[in-house]
């Protein structure tokens, strides 16, 4: 009788005891014959080192070192196919098993009698098990090398699926099998013991305590015991697993629960959510998420033929993050596809706990619905956990114990209890942590977030929390402001950045019914520049906006007029010059009403730099010297020199370089006199800037590396990147174009570090020039889209001038005359709109480009016709058409 089995590139034969390959013997004596053949007739089982010792050592008896020297053979051999040196995989102290490929081409065995699998009670799985290939991989590894392993996690989290799992693949490795403790019924902790006692078929002896009649029981016994859902039984599983084993040296424990059991030796193993997709993916690469993969493959039972096309694949992705990639969330939603499309459960969302209802009925009432689910870990909570579980709920995308202990306090929770509190609370698995910087942070996954946040409202005291949250936030913008110049601005705005979500959801209660939003203006007023320098124009202007309009002119009228320069800064930064001019105005309206001279300067100032702006030099000169005399007339030194800088702006984009020479000289001397570098470091770059139109080339580049050096002392990485932009045009401007972009991708590399989105896309619309300059359109023209493409997300208006102006040129060198045309007409429509004509130094480049695409074309009606289709189309049809790279 005879058995032959295909593994790989390999063929082993049972009745002639010969492992061959390409039809060639291999070196492998008959005992690691005998060993690999029992491994391969049970494949993906786990045998023990009984069985296979029995196999290649019949009636003998040899130490297990002589079967690992047989295993090491068959991995040297098995390693001549790919990954062959891993297809026999270890259970440490248990046994070994087979993972290879494996087909049966003959079987003329006689079948065995009886089974040599070890008994089980493992539940039969209903569904398929999904993702999880990390996590089961761990389980396994881990429960080799420890006794009680627990895998810990919230309701839902899929703990008990994950353990089932890994108890069914490593079944064959326990003599005495693998037995399946269920204790969510249970709810008596004096049950634990009968529970399982009742699954490994122990009785109760009369004198004899049912623990020690289980502790006898399992004495010199094999086995692996699955405690599931030990949370709210916590201290009789603790005594359990503790009796057990100590009584027996060769048992194991898996538990599941939202807690450790604390008990000596525990291993545990905290399961994460799974993993989720990115919403800007297609289709195919959103098929790598496990929470795609689990909805998918559950809505697919609930609707046959459901698939991930591109059209859902956004929505399908949306609805995962949603619900945090928690399974038994996925699996709800997926049950409402029988009723509701992905859009109309996605919409609903909002209102989960309603929602997802209506599970499996055979499942336990708290497995039928999420807030079910949630209900079960709550309920088990302290009263003072639950109050600071609900009060938390507040922060958004997390929070630092300092402001736990700032903002939830009070009402029976000192500062002292918070630390104690949420570590409880991480304990169960209903408060995830994080080390970012050093520092832990804490957080709730959205779905928890909801449910607390719903109890709170319940109890009546959302409004007390939120106005606690609010004023926590406001002390913290207030004290960023004073640090957002100067060397540590940058620690500030990472800050700032890390409780960006804090800061929206502040300013969403402030600004809304019963919220403060006086205070939600004093808050944006404060907070504009962080907007400014991470880019986030449009969502600060839209707060300003909405807070401007909310708070009447007549409530806070200093915080009103700080509230709108940062408006009008932001309006500026887009290139909206007339919004930006009306706010200004208004401000500094309100700051000579209220006698506020220095108010008054920096409006003025802010009003001239609009105007330099727009190319309306002669207003902008006059506005500079009337902040500059109202500085004068303060004594203020850091103003007037300022003041002075913005005059040699003015005088410098007009051309009259001495003039603007003279005036930075003056600016840096002040700024000398103060020992004020970051404003040192300013007029230098200006002043390079002016030598260099001068026609001294050596003398600009030694002042810009100056500047540069004074910088990086100050930690400023933003003038760093400024300079080092400069260093390029001057570099490009002589034609070392190596230079130029080794420059500009230092200064590109330091503001994607800062997360400046607006000045990222300025610097790759100067790598695209140096692309262009090269010869090398076709890097110039992607460069060009990636910074049109931010551009837009941050709506830069003028900025987007330039990048159509930039891609123009890349039509010119493709010869592709007419489609550069229709994007110098959008420009120029934009520019008109904006106020912000080519700058005098860019005038010439551009005059001789528009002449050479005319001259390529040789039909002016042609060239017009296509420039007034550009001057026809809206800023959006301008965008796409830009990005879309070629003509349709």
């Amino acid at each position: 009788m005879n058995a032959v089995f295909e593994i790989g590139p390999f063929r082993l034969d049972r009745e002639a005891d010969a492992l061959t390959h390409a039809g060639k013997p291999v070196g492998l004596g008959p005992r690691a014959v005998a060993v690999l053949s029992v491994l391969v007739e049970r494949a993906n089982e786990y045998v023990t080192k009984a069985s296979l010792i029995d196999a290649a050592w019949p009636n003998v008896v040899v130490e297990e070192a002589n079967l690992a020297v047989q295993i090491s053979a068959i991995r040297r051999v098995l390693a001549q196919a790919p990954g062959g040196e891993h297809w026999v995989e270890t259970l440490a102290r248990r046994g070994y098993r087979f993972v290879g490929p494996v087909t049966l081409l003959m079987d003329n065995r006689k079948p065995r009698v009886g089974s040599e699998r070890p008994r089980s009670n493992l539940p039969a799985p209903l569904t398929s098990f999904v993702g999880r290939e990390r996590e089961l991989v761990d389980t396994k590894r881990l429960l080799s090398r420890c006794r009680l392993l627990t895998l810990v996690g919230i309701g839902g989290i899929g703990k008990t699926r994950l353990a089932l799992q890994a108890a069914a693949e490593v079944v064959d490795a326990y003599r005495d099998g693998v037995w399946y403790v269920d204790l969510a019924p249970r709810a008596d902790v004096a049950l634990v013991s009968s529970a399982a006692a009742q699954v490994l078929g122990v009785r109760e002896a009369a004198g004899t305590p049912l623990l020690q009649a289980l502790c006898d029981h399992v004495k010199g016994r094999q086995l692996l015991l699955l405690l599931d859902n030990c949370e709210h039984l916590l201290t009789g599983c603790t005594a359990l697993a503790d009796a057990l084993l100590c009584s027996a040296a060769e048992l194991s424990i898996i538990a599941t629960s939202r807690e450790p059991l604390h008990v000596s030796g525990e291993q545990t193993y905290p399961l994460p959510a799974l993993s989720l997709p990115n919403p800007m993916a297609i289709a195919e690469s959103m098929h790598r998420s496990e929470a795609v993969q689990l909805f998918l493959e559950r809505a697919e039972k609930q609707q046959p033929g459901f698939a991930l096309t591109d059209a859902r694949a956004s929505t399908v992705a949306q609805l995962c993050i949603h619900l945090d990639g928690i399974p038994l969330a996925l699996e709800l939603a997926a049950a409402r596809v029988r009723s509701l499309s992905i859009e109309e459960i996605n919409a609903r969302l909002t209102d989960r706990f309603k929602l997802l209802t209506g599970g499996i009925r055979t499942a336990l009432p708290r497995q039928q619905t999420l807030r079910s689910s949630i209900d079960w870990s709550y309920d088990l909570l302290r009263e003072s956990e639950q109050a600071l579980l609900c009060r938390v709920s507040v922060f958004a995308g997390g929070w630092t114990i300092a402001a736990a202990e700032q903002v939830c306090i009070g009402d029976g929770i000192d500062e002292g209890a918070v630390l104690d509190l949420l570590s409880s609370l991480a304990d169960k698995s209903l408060v995830m942590t994080e080390e970012r910087n050093g520092a832990t942070r804490f957080r709730l996954l959205e779905t928890m977030r909801q449910y607390a946040g719903e109890r709170l409202r319940e109890h009546g005291e959302d409004a007390h929390w939120r106005k606690r949250h609010f004023a926590y936030f406001l002390a913290v913008v207030l004290e960023a402001e004073t640090h957002l110049r100067g060397a540590d601005e940058q620690a500030w705005l990472d800050r700032l950045e890390v409780e960006h979500d804090n800061l929206r959801s502040a300013l969403a209660w402030s600004s809304g019914a019963g919220g403060d939003a006086a205070g939600g203006l004093r808050l944006a007023g404060a907070f504009w520049r962080f907007w400014l320098l991470r880019g986030y124009l449009s969502e600060g202007r839209g707060w300003l906006s909405d807070l401007l309009a909310t708070v009447s002119g007549g409530e806070d009228p200093a915080a009103r007029a700080k509230a709108l320069n940062g408006a009008g800064v932001l309006a500026c930064q887009q290139a909206d010059f007339p919004t930006a001019r009306v706010l200004h105005e208004e401000g500094l309206a309100i700051r000579r009403k209220l006698g506020d001279r220095r108010g008054i300067a920096v409006s003025l100032h802010n009003l001239g730099l609009v105007a330099c702006d727009q190319g309306d030099y002669p207003s902008a000169r006059a506005l500079h010297e009337e902040s500059l005399a109202a500085f004068r007339e303060l004594g203020e030194r850091p103003g007037i020199a300022h003041s002075l800088n913005n005059q040699g702006d003015v005088a410098y984009h007009q051309g009259d370089y001495d003039f603007a020479r003279t005036l930075y000289e003056e600016s840096q001397a002040i700024h000398r006199e103060l020992g004020d570098k970051w404003g040192i470091g300013i007029t230098l770059h200006n002043l390079a800037n002016v030598v260099f139109q001068q026609g001294d080339c050596l003398r600009g580049q030694a002042l810009h590396e100056e500047s540069l050096a004074i910088r990086r002392e100050l930690g400023d990485r933003g003038g760093v990147a400024q300079s080092l932009n400069s260093l390029g045009t001057l570099a490009r401007d002589r034609g070392d174009f190596p230079s130029a972009k080794a420059f500009f991708e230092k200064s590109e590399a330091i503001l994607r570090e800062m997360g400046d989105r607006w000045s990222i896309a300025a610097t790759l619309h100067h790598l695209g020039t140096v692309a262009v300059d090269q010869g090398d359109p076709l890097s110039a023209r992607a460069l060009y889209m990636e910074s049109l493409s931010i551009r837009r997300e941050v709506n830069d208006r003028r900025g987007i001038a330039c990048s159509l102006e930039g891609l123009a040129d890349v039509a010119v060198a493709f010869d592709e005359s007419i489609r550069a045309a229709r994007m110098w007409g959008a420009a120029e429509q934009l520019r008109m709109e904006i106020g912000a004509p080519v700058q005098p130094s860019e005038c010439n480049h551009y005059q001789r480009q528009v002449a050479a695409a005319r001259g390529a074309i040789g039909d002016d009606a042609a060239f017009e016709l296509a420039w007034q289709v550009g001057r026809a189309m809206t800023l959006d049809q301008a965008v796409k058409y830009a990005l879309a790279g070629k003509d349709a």
